[in-house]
């Protein structure tokens, strides 16, 4: 069992720079910054003193992310680790199917659940603390609805807690708490030079992005807000797509391969040619896949049955999932075949369906390279790019490769 006294003196010891977040009682609290500076850790940890410490109080503290398939392998692994740690799995019922974890001692619990989930968040009351992380990956709308969620007399200090790298300058977040900020905010910004836990290596690989990636370096190493500069595609948004809207258009299917680095990538789009939009209806985005999940995964979403196309340095991969029964051709690739899929993409307007955070993320971050002096080069950086090379896979069917490797729209539109 953890003494909350000693717990205290840690964080002011190791984690100095987290310290005014243990006493901030004010509604909204924005902790915000680069990656690896351990803020999820600390706010999750938090909570759980939250618990410990206020037994006069039966909690109801839920934690959001935008999608629920994210949670169990995020925030809810999170939790559960640190409750481990502190000694406290025998104090705690922990139930992964409904995704609660609840503090026998007080009954206090802590829920979990996706945006996505609306039945489960109708479900939910007397909700006496909220943290959405990732907190970009949301609307204003979807904030508007969580802080309604946080009312009700009650003896606990109510807070909605937001965590998020700065993506872009341009969000609804930096102008609500930030540019012209509401009342009762409190914001703490960390970077990775706060975390005491870090290693050299980490902190080599962070300066490293300085060069090779200056945009990067900006927004998950500095934790700066991200600006325009660089980035290829302004042309890509999320909004919630209705399948019976988009069916009657040409679906492509495009898959990138990868595994423990990695995530593989796989996207169903539909493509309006006449309004030149692609319309991202489905997909996934996973590390550690084996192709036989893959194969799976696709047939789970009844995509089998049409042709996809995956990146053809992979044949083997591509012959298993295709014994598997999933229909799959290998990409064409020629000389600057990536610089003009994408000049080709960016004939487009790209709707992104809500619950593919992880797509978003990519045109969010995926920009340009620049060479030593600061010049934007015509190549983008080889990063954030799994999901849109399987974009420009998919869409390989809408163009026709010439031996320059340009590529020019095809007047066959295929199914």
């Amino acid at each position: 069992m953890i003494d909350l006294s000693d717990f205290r003196k840690h964080v002011k010891e190791k984690s100095p720079a987290f310290v005014p977040l243990f006493t901030n009682q004010l509604r909204y609290e924005i902790i915000w910054g680069g990656a690896g500076s351990g803020k999820s850790h600390m706010v999750a940890r938090k909570i759980i003193y939250r618990l410990l410490k206020e037994t006069h109080v039966k909690h109801n503290f839920l934690i959001i992310r935008k999608v629920d398939r994210t949670i169990k392998r995020s925030v809810f692994a999170l939790v559960k680790n640190i409750i481990s740690i502190w000694g406290l799995t025998g104090e705690f019922d922990i139930n992964l199917t409904d995704k609660t974890m609840v503090y026998k001692p007080t009954g206090s619990q802590i829920m979990f659940s996706g945006l996505d989930d609306v039945e489960k968040l109708k479900s939910i009351e007397g909700v006496t603390s909220i943290w959405y992380e990732e907190a970009t990956e949301g609307s204003q709308e979807d904030f508007d609805q969580l802080d309604l969620r946080l009312r009700g007399m009650m003896e606990a200090v109510k807070q909605i807690t937001l965590t998020f790298n700065p993506i872009s300058e341009q969000h609804w977040i930096k102008k609500t708490f930030f540019d012209d900020p509401i009342e009762g905010v409190f914001t703490l910004k960390t970077t990775y030079l706060d975390n005491h836990f870090i290693d050299e290596e980490y902190k080599m690989v962070m300066e490293n992005k300085r060069k090779t990636n200056p945009r990067y370096y900006n927004i998950y190493a500095l934790g700066n807000w991200g600006t325009a500069d660089g980035l290829i595609f302004m042309n890509a948004s999320h909004a919630p797509i209705v399948l019976e809207n988009v069916m009657h258009l040409p679906c492509v299917q495009g898959l990138d391969f990868g595994y423990t680095n990695d995530p593989s990538s796989f996207n169903q789009s539909y493509v309006d040619n006449v309004s030149k939009i692609i319309y991202v209806y489905d997909g996934f985005y996973e590390k550690g896949l084996s192709n036989a999940s893959i194969a799976e995964k696709i047939k789970g979403m009844n995509a089998h049955k049409r042709i996809t196309t995956a990146d053809s340095s992979e044949p083997k991969s591509i012959d298993y999932i295709a014994g598997k029964g999933v229909k799959v051709k290998g990409a064409l690739k020629g000389p600057d075949s990536i610089k003009a899929g994408i000049d080709f993409l960016l004939e487009y307007t790209i709707i992104v369906n809500n619950h593919l955070v992880e797509f978003m993320t990519e045109f969010n971050n995926y920009c340009w390279s620049v060479n030593k002096d600061g010049k934007q080069l015509n190549k983008p950086v080889d990063d954030f790019n799994h999901f849109i090379d399987s974009l420009r896979y998919a869409m390989e069917d809408q163009f026709r490769p010439r031996s320059s490797g340009v590529y020019v729209p095809t007047r066959k539109r295929s199914r």
